[in-house]
């Protein structure tokens, strides 16, 4: 389907969604999502709180991380000691 020159952008958005009725699904999900995700920043304190409780799960995360590969470094240092060697 060739589209005239003359059609405006709103007019080739409508007749493309029509085409694709999977676009308009898109976009509502998609509408959706964005307003569930600003109303749970604002129910939580706003922008600049929620910046801050991220940057604080994320430093808690990676002290967490560094803990867990620590202890496991140090139990596999633990099995390594106590394995008789083999000798050949």
């Amino acid at each position: 389907m060739r589209r005239r020159v003359t059609d405006s952008y709103p007019t080739r958005a409508y007749n493309t969604a029509r085409e694709y009725p999977g676009t308009i699904a898109a976009i509502v999900v998609g509408i959706g999502i964005t307003a569930a995700l600003i109303w749970a920043v604002r129910r939580s304190g706003g922008w600049t709180e929620f910046q801050t409780d991220a940057k604080d799960a994320l430093r808690q995360g990676y002290d967490y991380a560094r803990q867990g590969y620590d202890s496991a470094r140090d139990g596999i240092d633990r099995i390594r000691s106590r394995q008789p060697q083999l000798s050949e």
